[in-house]
């Protein structure tokens, strides 16, 4: 019984010692990549594609391998968002939105039935 409770308290004192500096660390690395995050969103489409390739790149190296013109990704066929028609106020970026279809003004959700000619 008494090998078990110079353990337990071994175990303590260690969880004590290495833990907090291991909370620590995660905390701090959240932070930064919260951070990152939040810069990366701000980016540019444009901006975004160019550090996903050099991030890219950087995996790649780090894996072996190298970055050839053959091995690299072509170029991104998505299109970017062009500007808002309506400009908010004058120190305000325009925000990026999703595209919207106009929606025939004779269909409804539940007819399906052609329009009449």
């Amino acid at each position: 019984m008494k090998f078990r409770h110079i353990l337990l308290v071994v175990l303590a004192a260690l969880t004590i010692a290495f833990l907090q500096p291991l909370v620590t660390f995660l905390g701090g690395l959240m932070l930064l990549v919260g951070t990152g995050a939040l810069i990366f969103r701000d980016l540019t489409p444009a901006g975004q594609d160019a550090l996903e390739r050099r991030m890219l790149g950087w995996l790649r190296r780090a894996r072996g391998g190298s970055v050839t013109e053959s091995g690299r990704p072509a170029t991104s066929s998505r299109r970017l968002p062009s500007a808002s028609a309506e400009p908010g106020p004058p120190g305000e970026r325009p925000r990026r939105s999703r595209t919207r279809i106009a929606a025939s003004a004779n269909s409804t959700r539940g007819d399906s039935a052609p329009p009449p000619p």
